[in-house]
């Protein structure tokens, strides 16, 4: 396995194809692709770098961060354990990545996906990635400005959930690796607001909070109905 500690590491990708050992070498590379590991606080790639790789992170988290003008890092997305990314466009990397937890992961090129040449179980949801991952991140960023702060810190604790745990119910847990910043930029509000609304979900009785970085949902439906009331008042004001 190999380990990534130096935060130039996405500039010089070859060194992340090392196998892990002889025995390795003589397999297919689909079948023996090897894990390499991503420290936290470490960049797995930095923005306008070039690069069209697929990354299935296998373990930790990664988020993704452009700089304004004005030199405001501004958190567009997230990557969680199990999920496959690409964030790239015409060979360059459209953002940049860091990990934001001790993170595993494995990757393909883009040229190998779309030539079919890649043939272990992944394959499909690398090709799916490359085809809807614009899509997605459009998507999420409209359903954010349709919401009200508290129903944004709502969203978000489901999307995060549900993300990882796809049967999310009343009583589950949800683990949430990035900081309240990252979490208000990306939401785009202020850190006072984003703490301001998380406790008040939780007064409500929708969440409750286990650590700062640990919370249950208490009543789904109930986050639901405050979503669908948000996204009505705010197209009603739209129109005013």
């Amino acid at each position: 396995m190999q380990t990534v500690i130096n935060s130039n590491y996405p500039r010089s990708n070859a060194a992340a194809a090392t196998l892990q050992g002889a025995s390795n070498r003589q397999q297919r590379p689909e079948v023996a692709k090897p894990l390499s590991q991503l420290r936290a606080g470490n960049s797995l790639f930095f923005e306008g770098d070039d690069g069209d790789n697929v990354y299935h992170l296998v373990k930790g988290t990664v988020a993704f961060y452009r700089f304004m003008s004005d030199e405001h890092r501004v958190i567009c997305g997230f990557a969680l354990a199990g999920e496959v990314f690409n964030m790239s466009h015409r060979g360059r990397y459209l953002c940049s990545a860091e990990a934001l937890s001790d993170c595993l992961f494995r990757q393909r090129s883009r040229k190998d996906i779309e030539a079919n040449q890649v043939h272990d179980q992944m394959h499909e949801r690398y090709v799916a990635c490359l085809e809807s991952e614009p899509w997605t991140v459009q998507f999420q960023t409209l359903r954010r400005l349709h919401l009200m702060a508290d129903e944004r810190a709502a969203n978000f604790i489901l999307e995060m959930g549900r993300r990882t745990n796809p049967a999310l119910t009343n009583g589950s847990r949800v683990r949430l690796e990035m900081s309240r910043a990252d979490i208000a930029s990306y939401l785009g509000l202020t850190v006072e607001t984003v703490v301001r609304s998380l406790k008040r979900l939780v007064s409500m009785g929708l969440l409750v909070a286990y650590t700062p970085h640990e919370f249950g949902i208490c009543d789904i439906a109930g986050i639901q109905r405050r979503l669908a009331a948000s996204r009505d008042r705010s197209g009603s004001l739209a129109y005013q």
